[in-house]
């Protein structure tokens, strides 16, 4: 995925990286999954997190958060599972 330095800084401006989880501080969706907008569109704080680091996502599969918190956008602890996984 390439992304602006003005998207990176202002996606990472709004994570607290602890030893572990990397919590999302912005914005949430109602369901209490992080929400970050880029060009006008709300994207999941964790699925945008895992694209930057791993490969984009099929459509119909989800993340799964393996730390089970879900302001967590540690790609480390994210994992590509279908929704039957997950």
């Amino acid at each position: 995925m390439e992304v602006s330095n003005s998207i990176l800084t202002r996606f990472w401006s709004k994570v607290e990286k602890t030893s572990s989880c990397w919590i999302w501080k912005g914005t949430r969706f109602i369901n209490g999954y992080g929400q970050f907008n880029i060009n006008r569109r709300h994207v999941g704080a964790h699925r945008f997190s895992y694209e930057l680091t791993n490969k984009a996502i099929p459509k119909g599969m989800q993340i799964d958060h393996l730390c089970r918190n879900i302001l967590c956008v540690n790609p480390n602890l994210l994992e590509m599972v279908t929704p039957k996984e997950n």
